[in-house]
């Protein structure tokens, strides 16, 4: 379910999160949050050959995972970090699945080093056979999910000690950005469907 891929140089990572924090400044993103900033439609702003590179290798995971090459993708660029109010859901707002049956996938690369404290991607493990993708029967669970979530799976946290790790997983199952204790995470994300076009995407796309 998830595959891992050569690391980002860090001139690019940088590159990257300059670009962005260029943009926040003008006021020029796609949602704000008290601790997550996203900026969809990245593409329009990097030059072709980078968002070529994350194009190949989330079209290569979708060939490995589902047979087939997806018809549509964006790029999104965040920023998640500690609120004022200390009261982070971390990235994505807590547990969640980004389907519970049409097949879909992420291809997520770090701009920054992860640790435990800065809001790793973490996914449930099922335990056993029985606790599929598709349990819980829920696209988003509630706040007090991890107890019960303790007895059917094991939680997996991507951390990386460089800038610039690269994973793509299968978003069908239950996953979220852990909330940040300490510091601020950069992550630039693939969105790809199996669709010609997407409106809700297409709506989210950054104007410039």
């Amino acid at each position: 379910m998830i595959i891992y891929h050569d690391n980002l140089k860090y001139d690019v990572c940088k590159l990257i999160i300059n670009k962005f924090d260029e943009l926040n400044n003008k006021q020029i993103f796609s949602t704000k949050k008290n601790d997550d900033i996203r900026m969809f439609g990245f593409e329009k702003v990097l030059d072709k050959n980078i968002t070529s590179l994350f194009f190949d290798i989330d079209s290569k995971a979708s060939i490995k995972f589902f047979k087939k090459t997806p018809l549509y993708q964006t790029l999104m660029v965040n920023k998640i970090f500690v609120p004022s109010d200390k009261l982070s859901s971390g990235s994505g707002g807590g547990w969640h699945r980004d389907s519970y049956l049409k097949r879909q996938l992420k291809t997520i690369f770090y701009l920054t080093k992860v640790n435990t404290e800065n809001g790793p991607f973490t996914y449930l493990e099922p335990k056993l056979k029985i606790f599929s993708r598709f349990y819980p029967m829920k696209t988003r669970l509630s706040a007090n999910a991890d107890k019960k979530l303790n007895f059917c799976s094991n939680k997996i946290s991507i951390t990386s000690e460089k800038p610039g790790l690269g994973f793509s997983i299968i978003s069908n199952y239950i996953h979220r950005g852990i909330p940040l204790i300490n510091g601020e995470r950069y992550a630039v994300t693939v969105y790809s469907v199996f669709e010609k076009k997407n409106k809700v995407l297409d709506s989210l796309k950054i104007k410039i």
